[in-house]
């Protein structure tokens, strides 16, 4: 088992409280994260292929409202 893991489970016994929290605020972090990646990768030139070809995207119709333009700011290019 990695260090890390280990540390992480005796977080979690220790603080029986407190570690929801921190995992949550961690999880929604890494959600954030992607977002912002592709949003701008987005906007890039020939964002979208970049965006298809970085998660590997196959099915390009469950994917729709990812691959459309997010700008809703009203700007041009």
């Amino acid at each position: 088992m990695s260090e890390e893991v280990q540390r992480w489970a005796k977080f979690m016994k220790e603080n029986p409280d407190k570690w929801k929290k921190v995992h949550t605020e961690f999880i929604n972090a890494q959600f954030d994260k992607a977002e912002r990646f592709w949003k701008e990768l987005l906007k890039q030139p020939n964002g979208k292929q970049k965006l298809i070809d970085a998660y590997g995207i196959k099915n390009l119709k469950g994917y729709e409202g990812l691959l459309k333009s997010t700008d809703t700011r009203g700007s041009k290019g």
